[in-house]
């Protein structure tokens, strides 16, 4: 669908109530860890998404961990952070997880002390069965070829910028 569309309020109720009764949709994508918050200081604690610990109503739906509400992608070329977590600052950073998660981890995730790759770090072991490997880019095996050349990341990032409609934020 192209163009603007208008939405009355009641319109704006039902997407509101659709919202509210949301279950899950998409997949758990498996994000690296955000060392930088302070939340995360302490290794026992995961942001889960769907199933806890900020939302609590589907706390037993664990085949949802690891899956969060996905944001439009209007405006996301001018967002400052990306992912739940904010982990990542760029859309090139985007794109390269996207893309490098499952061929070269090593280049996404961080290393154990013992040098071992530490694959979906801000998820419970438990739930990584939860995360997407099974559609594209995340098809891939370590080794592989990525799916994406880097003048496809590079058309990507320009299409997303094309999303852009001039809103500003208030958070600066």
């Amino acid at each position: 669908m192209s163009g603007t569309i208008e939405i009355g309020a009641v319109e704006l109720f039902v997407r509101v109530a659709e919202l509210r009764s949301f279950r899950a949709a998409g997949e758990a994508l498996g994000v690296p860890r955000n060392h930088d918050l302070a939340q995360n200081k302490d290794p026992k604690f995961y942001d889960m998404g769907i199933c806890g610990p900020f939302r609590t109503d589907m706390t037993k739906e664990t085949q949802y961990c690891g899956m969060f509400l996905t944001p439009t992608l209007r405006n996301s070329a001018s967002r400052k952070v990306f992912f739940h977590n904010g982990v990542y600052r760029t859309l090139k950073q985007v794109m390269d997880f996207y893309n490098l998660r499952n061929t070269s981890p090593e280049k996404i995730y961080p290393r154990d002390a013992s040098g071992k790759v530490m694959m979906y770090d801000d998820l419970p072991e438990k739930y990584h069965a939860n995360i997407d490997v099974a559609d594209a880019p995340f098809d891939r095996k370590f080794g592989d070829k990525p799916a994406m050349t880097d003048q496809d990341i590079n058309d990507i990032i320009a299409f997303v910028k094309t999303l852009d409609d001039g809103y500003q934020s208030g958070n600066k």
